[in-house]
Formats: C-alpha cells, sequence, structure tokens
C-alpha cells in the first residue's frame, strides 16, 4: 500500500474525497492536489489520468520514481523520504505514559481554518485547502489567542493485511514559537490517536529537510522509501 499510497488511499477510506476517470482517480481539489494510477497501470491508465486532469486542473503524482512521463510535462518534482516507525524506544513515541492527555493540545474544528490556513501559508508544511481538514485528526496549540502548532492526518489506507496505515501530516510551527517541543508533542499525540485505532504511523519529509529528518529519527521514525511528488500536464 505504502508503495503507491495516494490511490490506495482514494480507492479505500478517502473514497469520498476522489474524482476518477477509469481507474486512474484523484483528490477532490478543495482537499489535496494529489493523482494517483493503479500499480503497474496500463497505458490505458494514463490516458484516463489524462482526461481526468484537464478536466479537473494539474494534478501531482505521489509514487516511487520510475514513472513514465514521455506523454506528460513535468513542471516540478520534489523528493520525498517515507519514514515509518519500526519501534518505539528511547525518547522516542512510546516514551512517557502512552502519550498521555496533553492539556494544552486541542482538537481543530472547519472554526479553526482560517488560522491553519494562515500557519501552513507561513511555514509551508505541505499542501493545505479549505477542506484539507475534512482527513482528519488534526489537534493545535494555541498561545495568547494565536494557532502557535499544528499537525495532522493525511494519506490512510488498509494494506490487506488486517491493518492500516495513516500518515502523521501537515506538522508545523509558527517560527514564534518554535524550539519549545511544539511540534514533537503534537507528533506524539496524533500519532497515539493513529496507533489506538490499530492503524500503523507513517509520514513523509522533504529530502533537504535534515532538522526534520532529525526530529523524526530521534522521534524513532526510519526512513523506508525515496518517492518522487511530481505536478504533471498532459502533453498537447
Amino acid at each position: 500500500m505504502l508503495l503507491n499510497v495516494v490511490h490506495a488511499a482514494l480507492a479505500g477510506r478517502h473514497a469520498r474525497f476522489a474524482e476518477g476517470e477509469g481507474r486512474a482517480l484523484r483528490y477532490l481539489d478543495t482537499v489535496a492536489p494529489f493523482a494517483g494510477v493503479p500499480d503497474d497501470p496500463a497505458e490505458q491508465d494514463w490516458r484516463d489520468l489524462a482526461t481526468l486532469v484537464r478536466r479537473t486542473g494539474g494534478a501531482a503524482l505521489h509514487r516511487e520514481p520510475g514513472v513514465p512521463l514521455d506523454a506528460w510535462a513535468a513542471d516540478h518534482r520534489i523528493d520525498l523520504h517515507r519514514m515509518t516507525v519500526v519501534q518505539f524506544s528511547g525518547a522516542g513515541l512510546g516514551a512517557g505514559p502512552a502519550d498521555a492527555a496533553d492539556p494544552e493540545i486541542r482538537e481543530l474544528t472547519v472554526a479553526d481554518v482560517p488560522a491553519m490556513s494562515d500557519l501552513a501559508e507561513r511555514t509551508r508544511p505541505g499542501p493545505f485547502g479549505e477542506r484539507t481538514i475534512e482527513l482528519g485528526g488534526y489537534l493545535g496549540i494555541w498561545r495568547d489567542g494565536v494557532l502557535a502548532a499544528m499537525a495532522g492526518e493525511r494519506f490512510s489506507a488498509p494494506d490487506g493485511g488486517g491493518r492500516g496505515w495513516t500518515e502523521v501530516s501537515a506538522v508545523c510551527a509558527d517560527p514564534a514559537f518554535r524550539g519549545q517541543g511544539l511540534a514533537t508533542r503534537l507528533i506524539r499525540a496524533v500519532a497515539a490517536r493513529i496507533r489506538a485505532r490499530g492503524d500503523e504511523v507513517f509520514l513523509h519529509v522533504i529530502d533537504t529537510n535534515s532538522g526534520a529528518i532529525a526530529l523524526y529519527e530521534r522521534l524513532g521514525f526510519s526512513r523506508l522509501a525515496t518517492v518522487e511528488v511530481t505536478r504533471l500536464t498532459p502533453r498537447p
């Protein structure tokens, strides 16, 4: 599932957020800008994705490197490390009293979307749309009436083996409040919720973000793979 996580999510738990053409799927534009094709896609799947993208606008394809792009223009590419927790230990997510409730962390709601969008715009944790919050599990810490930090969930799908995987996403902190461990507390809280549902935890981080990678490694995450995110436009 993690090798083709966007399509797996859209074909399953996130079907209500999906637009489709044949077997090609993409998130509604107000939710997330990602699209996917099935594992080992046929030529028709790529044609269907082209039809879908032309109808709904440019989309990012989230897959392992090596996607055949002969019929596509790629105007933006970034490499991400996919990280997952092999074992909770030491100072990681499993340290302390089972990530007990943090009194300063509260659930974020639709009413908080303007503050969430502002924080995401200033800190660039990744795409954040007006309906991204509907993917679930968004938590925040407020300081002096300001949303100081947030984190939530994004891709989520079962792996076919009796368990599921859910991504910790949109981890960000206002620059004025960095260095206070707020992101760590939120990651722990979101991850604890995911594991309480019986899912495993994973996340993505840009391969050049050494500070975030170091934080995630301290929390017990290990690199699983490198994936390429490419914004595609069908060639005429």
